[in-house]
């Protein structure tokens, strides 16, 4: 069914007649976007490639391919009723259940071939270490080639000429591996692409500093499948665009704003095989104010030099530093946003995002703003007991409501 494209124009016309009941047309427009892409990768009309969360995808774009995330696959998989039967695969397969779910749900859904076959997988060993090992062992199922980024911890001049010096002989590496040919000037064009989504971005984070907040949290954080496939795009640049001209449009006409009994700051990524939790914040009148995913962390791209300012883009995540940097990054978002408190979703198999959240919890307290450290998984609710976020949140609300009530007396 998902290779057929008469599948693809049936979902393209329930999605044009439903358009009207969306929100924003920023999300219809990347419904039609992500549709496409789906269309593309199943039907195979464009060399597929497999890239992994935070690879500057910018490489694939400028090559005419198909870039295509299975971590953003697993949650819709996960959305959409199947996530429990390709976890299940995954493990038996062999890959723990002490391992990130998203990868394990990768595995399960491969096996059982319900992905798109790659000609080439792309991974990069920053933030995540899991994505270039599940990778490899996904390339010699798929008998495709897996090109591994490696990325240095330190940020400096070396690290940047050892990064662009990958870049560019993957970027050919690539090129000769799906049959394409390597063009500067394309190359410089998705550069442009890419900074055009960088700059919309940062204007529709810029208008969500107002009081009250012009558009929901959990909305904004179905945008972060731009940041993992859209980069270096022309659809990505254009709907970012229509987003922060809504929400302009959207204050000046004064149809924005409601009930915030409290303001909170979103980190890492939300449970996605249930709407219960961000439903409950929604109830309680939490709203979130900003999410960390959607910050814009890096320096604008130079098509002049394509490589060297992507390795400066991949070096630059504030997550791939000390915490000392995460927790500098979040204060600042903290006072932007002017919140009330802080939620760490605490994905489980995570390390790099849960492994210095007591840390991050302990200097952000002293800071000032109340921490929660909801621990959870994405992909996976088997382990978690009937209630048992919706109780740890509703006692966070009752802490930031004895201090609002505090700073009134």
């Amino acid at each position: 069914m998902l290779s057929s494209p008469i599948s693809y124009r049936i979902v393209e016309g329930a999605l044009v007649l439903a358009r009207k009941s969306f929100p924003w047309q920023a999300i219809y427009q990347m419904g039609q976007f992500a549709l496409n892409q789906t269309g593309r990768a199943y039907t195979g009309k464009v060399p597929l490639v497999w890239t992994s969360a935070f690879f500057p995808v910018e490489i694939a774009w400028s090559l005419q391919l198909c870039p295509f995330s299975p971590e953003v696959a697993a949650a819709f998989i996960t959305g959409i009723g199947f996530g429990q039967e390709a976890l299940s695969m995954g493990e038996e397969a062999g890959y723990s259940r002490d391992l990130c779910s998203f990868h394990r749900c990768i595995a399960g859904a491969a096996r059982a071939g319900h992905l798109p076959r790659p000609r080439a997988l792309l991974a990069s060993t920053h933030l995540c270490d899991g994505a270039p090992l599940l990778f490899q062992n996904m390339a010699e199922i798929y008998n495709a080639p897996c090109f591994t980024l490696d990325v240095p911890y330190a940020a400096d001049r070396d690290a940047e000429v050892y990064v662009a010096g990958q870049l560019e002989r993957l970027w050919h590496d690539l090129a000769e591996a799906t049959g394409r040919r390597p063009d500067r000037v394309a190359l410089g064009e998705t550069l442009r692409h890419s900074n055009g989504f960088r700059e919309n971005m940062i204007r529709a984070n810029e208008l969500r500093c107002r009081v009250p907040s012009p558009i929901s949290g959990n909305d904004m954080l179905a945008f972060i499948y731009l940041f993992f496939i859209g980069q270096g795009s022309r659809e990505a640049a254009e709907i970012s665009a229509c987003l922060a001209k809504e929400i302009e449009e959207k204050i000046a006409g004064g149809r924005w704003g409601g009930v915030e009994k409290f303001r909170l700051l979103w980190l890492h990524l939300k449970p996605y095989y249930s709407n219960e939790v961000m439903s409950f914040i929604e109830q309680a009148g939490g709203v979130l104010a900003f999410e960390e995913f959607n910050h814009i962390y890096w320096p604008p791209l130079d098509p002049d030099e394509p490589f060297l300012s992507l390795a400066r883009k991949v070096l630059a995540h504030f997550d791939y530093k000390p915490v000392e940097e995460r927790i500098r990054v979040i204060r600042e978002l903290a006072e932007k946003y002017r919140v009330d408190g802080i939620i760490h979703f605490s994905h489980h198999g995570c390390r790099q995002s849960t492994g210095g959240s007591l840390i991050l919890k302990e200097a952000l307290q002293e800071a000032g703003w109340p921490v929660l450290l909801l621990d959870g998984d994405c992909l996976d609710g088997r382990n978690e007991a009937a209630g048992g976020m919706l109780t740890r949140l509703q006692a966070f609300f009752e802490i930031l409501e004895e201090r609002k009530e505090g700073c009134l007396i």
